[in-house]
């Protein structure tokens, strides 16, 4: 019998052009380093006594014909992969980007774990981006962390993915990647492949477990580590469990030195998490993948040094149901542990790695799918959505506006004045679309706002979704999670998936971070997990914090999927923004979002100058391309959003002193004309700008917590 690692790729076959074969005992010391073998999607493969003596044959014809000493020759000049005892290497396909996997053994007290190195090729020299990080995983049934001993290798050369987001940064999207398998087994002799994929902008790792006997096995935890020592960071605490959280809303911190413990006790710290290394250059780590079957991870410090490593959900979430471990079935594969890395920040911004290793869309037609603009009464008048009347002039603008949605929010159930079949009525006769807000819950919080009891059990849950496509509901913002456990995060795709049957877009709140699933699932539009525009109405604290935090967003949470910030609050709740208008009118660019839910009032966008409105009745959500043209975490920042032929570029500035930016409109055209709107006399009024674009550069200068927005026209 002969035994592989799995490789699949879109087809259902790799071919493996260099593997090291395991032959059966009596041959277990021939390894063929040139047959080509075409794999089926299984993990073996086993040989009647024909297919034996005719594989044999091969290999026996080659060793006479000397290919072999030839082929091994050319595997050890390969530059994409390399093994030696003990130590394995992969590189990118650009060769600029190697990660380093060994077993200490100089170290009598690691019991032979294993370890991995990242290092990325700067000014021509290969240097250490994240140090020497531990490797394993603990099942309740086997320890994978230690004492492993080596099988197998198999190596992949420029594999390429391509695929169509609907939204997102970019919609058509490609990668390529290199992999490594490395399969070992512990001291029991249960087996274990750590896969590894290096791209040109960064790495991935995950663990995967081949069919055994017990099928069903629970996973403990992950001995997985990121080593960044002498690193600026920018993290954001993992929350303290309360009766709204965890729901990745806790404010970005930074910057400050790797290593550096979480102010919230023992909870860690959040994904997605950006360093800027000693030399200079940046990574963030995040995690992608995840199907239902695992739970979603955080990150622990391990002494000040800078390692952090994963750490599974506390068991007090969700009213402290559900297990913290991962119940899963063999064969299984872990989520994508996930390093973005380059030496400039654009190579992190402009990433679609998180997608790049999510599953492929799984839900087949997709042409109902589309994102849009929303209005939402809820930011500006709470109890809007108790009363069928205070809705309709917010209906009424947004057909105006040309808005394909309306949000209603909490408690809608209990509307006074109207029913919702009369609102949805007269939402479709104005061509707007309803979307409406659910709670999560279940048992797995206490939040009182309602619907709720209508998304956990799958039965009723699909009723409901059933009895809103038929009423032309074109969408749900479900909330309140407060869990990352296995079950939460199955709730999670199940929502999905049957929102999908009933054709229903999706909108995450207090909830977790994007996972990669907009690709998997693309009726998945948008996700909150961000302290968002809604902390003006009850965080004294906002307001001052807002602007730095904000400026961190596009470096951080923004990386890896879509954000549902709520944009455009130039009116003041109870704790007034000391942002400017210019910075607001700035953030449906520096944000993106499948569904962007404009926040304030009719009467207040109605009041802007014509040149605001027009913008906002253009501005699009669904992007080409993006770039980041200039910008530092927690200061500032200036990014372009293509959506056709036309190139949007936003600024702002989260510091309270002035910034001046250079535009660089040689990216974006060769010539035509740039509208800049940015702020005037004071914060709260906008100007309109026109400069001539040449292909040159625009020096804009951003007032103190002050933004701009542009179009680029030919």
């Amino acid at each position: 019998m002969l035994t592989f690692a799995e490789i699949q790729n879109s087809q259902g076959i790799q071919k493996i052009a260099y593997p090291q074969i395991q032959m059966i005992p009596i041959f277990d010391y021939y390894y063929a380093t040139e047959l080509s073998i075409e794999l089926l999607p299984s993990h073996q493969i086993n040989l009647n006594l024909k297919d034996f003596f005719n594989l044999f044959n091969k290999l026996f014809m080659k060793i006479l014909n000397g290919i072999i000493l030839t082929v091994f020759a050319f595997c050890f000049a390969l530059t994409s992969c390399k093994s030696e005892k003990n130590k394995w290497e992969l590189k990118s396909p650009d060769g600029k980007i190697e990660v380093v996997i060994n077993s200490d053994i100089s170290d009598p007290n690691s019991q032979n774990q294993l370890y991995y190195q990242l290092l990325i090729t700067k000014e021509g020299v290969m240097q250490s981006t994240i140090s020497q990080s531990p490797l394993g995983i603990v099942r309740e049934d086997a320890d994978f962390s230690r004492n492993l001993t080596f099988l197998n290798s198999l190596y992949s050369e420029n594999v390429k993915i391509q695929y169509q987001l609907i939204s997102g940064k970019s919609r058509q999207c490609s990668n390529v990647y290199n992999e490594m398998i490395l399969e070992f087994q512990n001291a029991e002799g249960k087996q274990l492949a750590f896969i590894f994929r290096a791209f040109n902008n960064g790495i991935a790792y995950c663990y995967k477990f081949p069919i055994a006997e017990n099928n069903n096995v629970t996973i403990l935890n992950e001995k997985s580590g990121f080593n960044i020592p002498g690193a600026t960071a920018w993290m954001h605490p993992y929350d303290t469990v309360t009766k709204y959280t965890p729901a990745y809303e806790t404010f970005y911190e930074g910057p400050m030195s790797s290593g550096t413990p979480a102010p919230k006790g023992k909870n860690g710290w959040a994904f997605p998490a950006l360093f800027e290394t000693a030399n200079h250059q940046w990574v963030l780590i995040s995690e992608s993948d995840l199907d239902g079957n695992y739970v979603a991870s955080h990150l622990d410090v391990e002494g000040n040094e800078g390692l952090y490593l994963l750490k599974n959900p506390i068991q007090t979430e969700g009213m402290g149901l559900f297990k913290t471990s991962s119940e899963v079935q063999l064969p299984f594969q872990t989520p994508w542990r996930i390093i973005i890395a380059g030496n400039e920040l654009s190579a992190i911004l402009e990433s679609n790695l998180i997608t790049d290793l999510a599953s492929e869309n799984k839900l087949g037609n997709t042409d109902w799918i589309k994102p849009g603009r929303a209005g939402w009464s809820w930011w500006y008048d709470n109890d809007s959505p108790k009363d069928y009347s205070r809705m309709l002039p917010y209906i009424d603008f947004a057909a105006k506006m040309g808005w394909e949605y309306f949000l209603v929010d909490a408690n809608w159930n209990m509307m006074k004045n109207g029913s919702m079949e009369q609102l949805s009525k007269y939402a479709s006769e104005k061509g707007v679309g309803l979307l409406l807000w659910y709670n999560s819950g279940g048992k797995h919080n206490e939040v009182s706002e309602a619907p709720r009891d209508l998304m956990f059990d799958r039965e009723i849950r699909r009723k409901e979704f059933q009895r809103i496509h038929e009423l032309g509901v074109k969408g749900v913002k479900v909330d309140f999670f407060q869990s990352d456990k296995q079950d939460i995060i199955n709730q999670y795709i199940e929502i999905l998936e049957d929102a999908a049957e009933f054709q229903i877009l999706v909108n995450f709140h207090g909830c977790t971070l994007p996972k990669g699933w907009s690709r998997t699932y693309p009726n998945l539009v948008s996700t909150e997990a961000i302290r968002g525009a809604e902390s003006y109405l009850f965080d004294p604290l906002y307001p001052e914090r807002a602007p730095v935090h904000i400026a961190t967003i596009p470096f951080t949470r923004g990386v890896v999927g879509p954000t549902d910030y709520t944009p455009c609050g130039f009116s003041d709740k109870k704790y007034p923004h000391i942002t400017s208008n210019g910075f607001e009118i700035a953030l449906p660019i520096i944000i993106e979002s499948g569904i962007t839910h404009f926040v304030d009032a009719p009467e207040v966008y109605s009041a802007m100058p014509q040149y605001v409105i027009s913008f906002l009745k253009a501005v699009p959500v669904l992007w080409d391309e993006m770039m980041l043209l200039d910008g530092y975490p927690g200061k500032y920042a200036v990014i372009a959003r293509r959506s056709g032929d036309t190139w949007y570029v936003a600024g702002i500035n989260g510091q309270k002193q002035e910034q001046t930016v250079k535009v660089e409109l040689s990216r974006l055209t060769k010539g035509g004309t740039i509208k800049l709107i940015t702020d005037g006399a004071d914060s709260r009024t906008l100007i309109e700008k026109e400069y001539t674009a040449t292909g040159g550069v625009v020096e804009v200068t951003i007032m103190p917590l002050g933004g701009f927005v542009g179009v680029v026209q030919k």
